[in-house]
């Protein structure tokens, strides 16, 4: 919708430029950096990169340069050279080659993945491909088939040809293109089919079959149309609907006009890329087709005939590669700007492209004046511009003049100033004119023949400005031109402002302001209100008193009020500081034409907008005076190159650049990959990680904006390093060296012509420390510096704290030594030998009062009858002998009675040769001990006495305790035989009552059959025996005897039963037995006693479980379990469920009883199995059952027994028996 407004707002705003729009084409070969000058296609992914395929390798463009990636040895390069086609859709490149499948181009790391006959399911020879949305790719082959093929896990997933899919057209898939609906279409040599996918479904639909044949080319259309391209049959336009395609006439429909490639625009505008006939644009509204050939002379044309492909990207450029002409491009929004040139038209172009002068008149005409004649715009029938011709070219002055103005006055004269040759004045019908010249001899004559511009005043007053001649007025074809004496000569422009003063500008000394008086005052950088520049050439009025004035440094305001001014420059947002041309269009927005591009200046905003020639503005540079405003508020500005008419209200408004990408990352010189650059938001950048190594590193960024990318400048900063913006060198590199490790954010914007910046893009930098200077390393070298200082501060302090601990020590060693000796009550001594000194402390014997010989001391002090062993053992130790003692004699106390002591001496001291010199020691008193020890001796033989007695009397009672114990063992025993007996006894009878039952039904049967045979037998011997008598005879006695047989087989099998439970239970032998047989026979035996209550019962155990065990402990544990729960479980005598189950497991045999009856407590199952626990005491429960169970199972058979029950819930028990007891 959006390109259908354009297009016709483009058609109703400026008429004829549809017509007169001309592309402009660069173009690009081997020499600017193509592998080769046959491109094969051309695609650009995502971000901004245009990749060409050719014959001799891949390449990729940033807008600035070319980068080849070629096969290479490693395997990470493209498979071949021979590119066919590219395919780039879901971030992801696609390569087709020649003859060696195709591959995948991974972005991130660089490499070409492969798939080919060599290691996928696909062939060699590809056609073409193209990827739904699921990732998978339908391949065309070269044999005719449409391969779906998964790339994740390198496998087919269907085959299609025309044999095996309805729909789908014969012959060679030529091309396969993808709508926005989602539908595959498919161009072969026989049709046009669709290809729908729907899950696992796939339907193929064919188009049109009667007309399409040999598709080669498909580009969407509008409202559910396509546009078909042909081999022969030319082009072709398909209503999807309503199945129609309609031959578009325009393009001829021969084999010469063979279509290879369509591309529609925003515009509406189809291009048609002929493999012969080079390009075309087919105009839809009006059915029109312009060729667009390949010129050696015209070099705004495409280099070849042969059009290989046709792309357009994001940014509106058309990129048309060819066959041995390269790749050529053109911008589409060019054709905003109007741009007429030398080659505009197939003929009747402008001569001379040097435009000075544009004027619209009244009737509509274009006129043109060059730096080399006058030119006259000419239309078709249809009213449309379509070439130039010579204005008068009978007039040798004017054909060959530099034309400076073209005017239009108010009765329709045209006006033609020259530089050079006067001034010429056609009448309205253009069919005669006025030359005027200067003639120094005439005073009415022009002031100089080198003129710069023509005014109207408010009045309709010509005024002419000029070289060297100043200001003259025009006062008619009489009285000619008056002469203004001015201090300036050479005027460039002027103007009358709303006080009606005019104001005249000179190119070398200011501003002139003359008053409608004649009252002339200058303005210039040396007079009293200094402008700020005085090299000045057009001026226009502005808003509030002011005016605008170019000059060659700027563009001044000047308030005319005040004579204040203000000079903008590129600092403030101007493309270039030298301007030639100004002009205001119907908006009052100013144009500034400079020599490097064309700016556009709102005055109420002073926001700027440029242009340079890339947007289609005719050149960069623009000449003085060549502007001129039209109707259909048409704006002509004129340059070097042609001119521009444009209605600059519908110029598409400039976006900002778009966010950079950085594109690659090179340590030391070598390429290394990148963090994945989509993944990181504002806020949280993607992380690059660099070794302590990458002390050098470069990273490479560039702009998708591949139209801007030339006139885009690159700021950078590295925070962490410097906070300013840095800016970016031409190669588009950013290199850092020598950093600190650290935590950086590396930051790239891009700057537009138009002072507008992109967003900012991020990447987070961590360079990590060389292992000696991570923060771990400085951590260690901390700690290992602290750790040696507090090891030598410890060994300080250690040793001053063991020397003030010895110190405390002793001291203390001395206070507890007086302490001990004073609890204690011993004695210390220290003999001297070699001295004869004895110390003693806290003496409690009677010593003399010099001790000058220890033998003195001894014969003093100990009891006579010790002395002899004192002596001896001191001797001992004063010979070396023994060197501790502990002594044990009688001393003599103060009081004169003898005390028994002990003396405990050590050799403390000895001299070089080994003698005693001193021995020390203490006295401990120790008569209360001796006393104790002498009233001990009599109380253990008084004890010892008793023990004896004691003994006796215990071995009396332990003899009758055992004899107690073995009847209770006795009792106990036959407690549970009894129990047993009672089991027995109740099988007895309930077989009994089973057995009775059977028996007496026989009994009955036999005794009628023995009334039968006595009837039977009276009617024989009367001889009335019947034929029916004998007949009912015959059944009554077969019938009584079945009966009789039946019921005596159950009394046997029940006695059987009966008798194998029995035996089991009386019984212990080990034998084998099936266990599932078995339960079978005991629940015989228990089914008298159980079918008496209302209870159901239910048993399930595997077939064929032979287990070797005694048979009657089985019947022990289910007669008894059954039987608890019969008696215990169901005290309200509500009917309940009772089921034993029996499972094999790897761990042995598995038994589980449940009742859903009362349940009990914990209380209750700790007790359950304690012999003699019953809950029915009296009642029936004799508290021997679970017992019995539990004995059996965790004695006999070796297992566990657990119970799980909750009051209210039932009961259930579980029984794991060892696998050991089963017979494999």
């Amino acid at each position: 919708m959006r390109a259908i407004i354009l297009a016709l707002l483009l058609l109703v705003s400026q008429h004829g430029i549809a017509l007169s729009y001309q592309p402009q084409f660069d173009s690009f070969g081997a020499k600017e950096g193509l592998s080769m000058n046959t491109v094969t296609d051309i695609v650009n992914d995502k971000d901004g990169h245009l990749w060409i395929a050719t014959q001799a390798g891949l390449n990729r463009y940033d807008g600035k340069r070319f980068k080849i990636f070629d096969t290479q040895d490693d395997g990470l390069g493209p498979s071949a050279k021979y590119i066919k086609k590219l395919h780039f859709s879901r971030n992801t490149l696609w390569l087709i080659t020649r003859n060696e499948g195709i591959n995948r181009y991974h972005a991130d790391t660089g490499i070409f993945e492969p798939f080919n006959a060599n290691n996928s399911p696909l062939p060699d020879d590809i056609v073409d491909l193209d990827e739904d949305p699921q990732g998978n790719l339908w391949i065309a082959t070269a044999d005719n088939q449409l391969l779906h093929f998964s790339p994740a896990s390198n496998k087919l997933l269907a085959t299609l040809d025309s044999g095996n899919t309805p729909g789908l057209p014969g012959g060679r898939i030529n091309t396969l293109y993808r709508d926005r609906q989602d539908r595959l279409w498919i161009g072969t040599l026989n049709g046009l089919a669709s290809l729908k996918q729907t899950n696992d479904e796939i339907s193929v639909t064919p188009y049109a079959q009667a007309w399409l044949r040999g598709v080669t080319a498909i580009e969407a259309g509008k409202s559910n149309t396509l546009w078909v391209g042909t081999h022969t049959r030319g082009l072709f336009l398909l209503d999807i609907i309503n199945d129609q395609a309609k031959a578009i006439a325009a393009v001829p429909a021969s084999a010469a006009f063979s279509i290879a490639d369509l591309k529609r625009d925003k515009f509406g505008s189809l291009w048609i890329g002929f493999r012969a006939q080079g390009l075309a644009r087919y105009e839809p509204s009006s059915d029109a087709l312009h060729r667009l050939n390949a010129s050696a002379e015209n070099r705004y044309s495409i280099n070849s005939p042969v059009i290989t492909s046709l792309w357009i990207d994001n940014e509106q450029q058309l990129w048309i590669g060819s066959k041995g002409g390269g790749l050529s491009k053109t911008f589409l929004d060019a054709q905003y700007f109007g741009h007429i040139h030398g080659f505009s038209f197939s003929d009747n172009n402008l001569l001379n492209v040097d435009i000075r002068s544009l004027l619209e008149d009244s009737q509509g005409k274009l006129w043109v004046g060059t730096a080399s004649g006058v030119y006259l715009g000419q239309k078709n029938p249809r009213g449309e511009l379509d070439g130039f011709i010579p204005f008068h070219p009978q007039n040798p002055s004017l054909s060959q003049a530099f034309v400076s103005f073209i005017k239009e006055d108010a009765i329709g004269q045209l006006w033609i100033g020259t530089r050079g040759n006067g001034l010429f004045i056609y009448t309205r019908d253009k069919q005669s004119y006025i030359h005027y010249r200067a003639d120094a001899k005439s005073p009415n004559s022009l002031p100089s023949n080198q003129l710069y511009s023509l005014y109207f005043d408010s009045q309709g007053t010509p005024w002419i400005t000029s070289s060297e001649g100043g200001l003259a007025k025009y006062t008619g074809i009489e009285t000619g031109f008056i002469s203004v004496p001015l201090p300036i000569k050479t005027i460039t422009d002027m103007l009358q402002d709303g006080d009606g003063n005019y104001w005249l500008t000179s190119s070398s000394d200011g501003l002139l302001r003359l008053t409608p008086s004649g009252e002339i005052t200058h303005f210039a950088s040396h007079t009293p209100h200094a402008l700020p520049k005085q090299h000045l050439f057009s001026i226009v009025t502005g808003d509030d008193h002011t005016l605008w004035i170019a000059s060659n440094e700027g563009l001044v305001h000047f308030n005319t009020q005040d004579f204040s001014s203000r000079l903008f420059t590129t600092a403030d947002g101007l493309i270039d500081n030298t301007i030639y041309l100004l002009f205001a269009d119907q908006r009052r927005h100013l144009w500034l034409g400079t020599t490097k591009g064309l700016t556009q200046l709102d005055p109420d905003t002073l926001k700027t907008t440029n242009y340079t020639d890339i947007d289609g503005i005719q050149d960069n540079e623009f000449n003085f005076g060549a502007a001129a405003l039209g109707r259909h508020n048409t704006l002509y500005l004129g340059g070097v190159n042609g001119f521009n008419h444009f209605n600059p209200a519908q110029l598409p408004r400039r976006q900002p650049p778009t966010l950079p990408v950085i594109t690659e990352l090179f340590v030391l010189g070598q390429a290394q990959v990148l963090p994945d650059m989509k993944q990181g938001t504002p806020r949280l950048p993607p992380a690059l990680s660099l070794p302590h190594t990458a002390d050098i590193f470069s990273l490479h960024y560039h702009s998708p904006d591949l139209h801007n990318a030339t006139r885009l400048s690159y700021q950078y900063r590295l925070i962490g390093l410097n906070d300013t913006w840095i800016a970016g060198s031409p190669e588009q590199v950013a290199y850092f060296t020598g950093l600190a490790p650290g935590n950086y954010l590396f930051e790239i914007r891009a700057k537009d012509i138009n002072r507008q910046y992109s967003p900012v893009r991020r990447l987070k930098i961590m360079l990590e420390p060389a292992p000696w200077q991570s923060p771990f390393a400085y951590t260690f070298y901390f700690t290992l510096t602290l750790m040696l200082v507090s090891l030598i501060f410890y060994r300080k302090w250690s040793q001053y704290q063991q020397q003030a601990a010895l110190l405390h020590e002793v001291a203390e060693s001395e206070q507890r030594l007086q302490l001990a000796l004073w609890g204690s009550g011993d004695e210390f001594w220290d003999w001297n030998i070699p001295q004869g000194k004895a110390t003693r402390t806290n003496t409690f014997l009677k010593y003399p009062e010099q001790e000058e010989e220890l033998k003195k001391t001894i014969a003093a002090c100990v009891h006579p009858d010790d002395i002899a062993r004192v002596s001896r053992i001191a001797k001992e130790c004063l010979n070396d002998q023994i060197d501790k003692f502990d002594l044990t004699y009688r001393g003599m106390a103060p009081d004169g009675n003898w005390l028994w002591v002990l003396n405990r001496g050590q050799v403390v001291e000895r001299d070089e040769v080994g003698r005693v010199v001193r021995i020390a020691g203490t006295i401990k008193n120790i008569q209360q001990q001796k006393e104790t020890e002498h009233a001990l001796r009599e109380l253990n033989q008084r004890l010892e006495q008793r023990v004896k007695e004691r003994t006796l009397e215990l071995q009396q009672r332990n003899d009758e305790l055992k004899h107690t114990l073995d009847e209770l063992e006795h009792t106990q025993g036959e407690l549970m035989d009894k129990e047993k007996m009672a089991a027995l006894g109740g099988l007895v009878a309930s077989i009994t009552h089973e057995v009775n039952t059977p028996i007496g039904i026989s009994v009955t049967a036999a005794s009628h059959l023995q009334e039968s045979v006595k009837h039977f037998d009276q009617l024989y011997r009367r001889g009335e025996i019947t034929e029916e008598d004998f007949e009912e005879y015959q059944t009554e006695v077969a019938e009584c005897c079945r009966l009789v047989l039946a019921n005596l087989e159950r009394a046997s099998k029940l006695i059987a039963s009966f008798k194998q439970v029995s035996v089991d239970q009386s019984h212990e032998d080990v034998r084998e037995f099936d266990l599932h047989t078995y339960l079978d026979e005991i629940f015989i035996s228990l089914n008298p006693m159980l079918s008496r209550t209302p209870h159901e019962y239910s048993y399930q155990c595997p077939e064929k479980l032979v287990i070797k065990s005694t048979p009657g402990a089985f019947y022990q544990i289910v007669s008894n379990l059954f039987n608890n729960s019969v008696i215990h479980a169901y005290p309200d005598g509500k009917s309940g469920k009772l089921s034993l189950e029996v499972t094999r497991g790897d761990q042995g045999i598995c038994i589980t009883y449940r009742d859903d009856g009362c349940g009990m407590s914990q209380e209750i199952q700790a007790q359950v199995f304690q012999p003699f626990f019953t809950t029915k005491r009296g009642k029936g429960g004799s508290g021997l059952g679970m017992n019995i169970v539990s004995n059996i199972v965790t004695q006999v058979l070796k297992g566990d027994i657990s119970i799980d029950s909750q009051e209210g819930r039932g009961s259930t028990f579980t029984i794991h028996l060892p696998d050991s007891l089963i017979v494999q």
